[in-house]
């Protein structure tokens, strides 16, 4: 399982030109399911990207504080293209990435983690297998490669 998590002072999401999601101060992810991914995997990623501090305290110190503690904001996008396999030829090959409907199922108990972590309101997420847009505003900047099997 692959995640990107970008801090951000605000983040949306629109699919068929319409808003459907949106955020303030908190994360975007980008969140890859591959083949080998399990409930074990979910775990991992959803207690790191709950735990990890990178907001600043009180004294804007920087690393000193979770999302949990800063009452930040997720927004979750689904995206098997981080599967992506590059490495023959110049087409990108996603036979690594989950197939849709176990995809979807290990992506909404990985959002349920979250939504449990913080709380359900605070985390948001796209549509599942649409064509999305996602704007961000990135802070710092701030982007973070996480990956279950490291």
């Amino acid at each position: 399982m692959k995640v990107v998590l970008q801090k951000v002072s605000q983040a949306s999401v629109t699919v068929d030109s319409k808003v459907i999601s949106s955020i303030r101060k908190g994360y975007m992810l980008l969140v890859g399911i591959s083949t080998e991914d399990d409930k074990n995997d979910i775990n991992k990623l959803s207690n790191k990207v709950l735990n990890l501090r990178i907001f600043e305290d009180e004294q804007d110190n920087l690393w000193k504080k979770n999302i949990k503690e800063v009452n930040g904001e997720i927004l979750s996008i689904s995206q098997f293209t981080l599967l992506a396999r590059t490495k023959k030829g110049t087409k990108p090959d996603f036979h690594m990435a989950q197939k849709g409907h176990i995809a979807k199922e290990l992506y909404a108990d990985f959002l349920s983690e979250l939504r449990a972590g913080l709380t359900p309101e605070s985390v948001q997420d796209g549509e599942f297998g649409a064509m999305m847009s996602c704007q961000l505003c990135n802070e710092g900047p701030i982007t973070i490669i996480l990956d279950s099997k490291q």
